[in-house]
């Protein structure tokens, strides 16, 4: 996942290829859970000044989003689960742009996965 150049004052937090089995599809033989691949950042800027996880955007956060947002929903669509993701995330003040990639990952026999990209980000977060 490429992220955007960043102002001043702005940074990235990322959690790359976490993999869970999610309740996801509209076809009939999708009402399993089947293996998703998650790749996630965050723009964000500091809370405070300190060294403490207080002052930042835990990465265990973003781990956490995804595992709640996914915990009991069926989701017909990716793009209903990336934009869930986002909205979830998107609630804090310091979390100024969002960017997500799922994956599933047992589609296709000859294809290594098929997948959803979407970003939300703010103007002045990037260069």
């Amino acid at each position: 996942m490429e992220l955007p150049l960043l102002a001043p004052g702005y940074y990235a937090v990322f959690l790359e290829d976490l993999r869970k089995h999610v309740k996801l599809g509209v076809l009939e033989h999708e009402v399993r859970p089947q293996a998703v691949s998650f790749n996630l950042a965050v723009i964000a800027s500091r809370v405070g000044k300190g060294d403490g996880i207080e002052d930042v955007v835990d990465y265990d956060n973003l781990r956490q989003t995804i595992l709640e947002v996914t915990a009991d929903e069926h989701f017909g669509l990716q793009e209903t689960l990336c934009e869930a993701i986002i909205a979830s995330l998107r609630t804090r003040d310091n979390i100024h742009g969002v960017l997500i990639e799922t994956r599933k990952l047992t589609v296709y026999d000859d294809a290594e996965a098929v997948g959803c990209r979407m970003s939300d980000i703010d103007k002045e977060a990037i260069l």
